[in-house]
């Protein structure tokens, strides 16, 4: 195991919440509720719920999902 290994995994929470935050700011931007959103996605809203706070480590199909539903462009760093 690499001695960097606590350090990656900090920035991997890190930026994990700080996406998690812009999918809330934009969810709320659109006006949409957590269960707005999860019928429009076919998902449930407790999915969306822990997606929101990090609880949820989300796919590269959840943030294309996210991007055709919310009309927005996420940056993954």
């Amino acid at each position: 195991m690499s001695s960097h290994s606590p350090f990656i995994e900090s920035q991997i929470l890190a930026q994990r919440l700080k996406f998690c935050d812009t999918i809330r700011i934009v969810r709320e931007q659109r006006d949409y509720s957590q269960e707005q959103l999860a019928q429009m996605m076919n998902i449930s809203r407790s999915t969306i719920s822990k997606i929101e706070n990090g609880k949820f480590s989300i796919s590269v199909d959840y943030l294309i999902r996210f991007s055709l539903f919310l009309d927005y462009q996420f940056v993954v760093v």
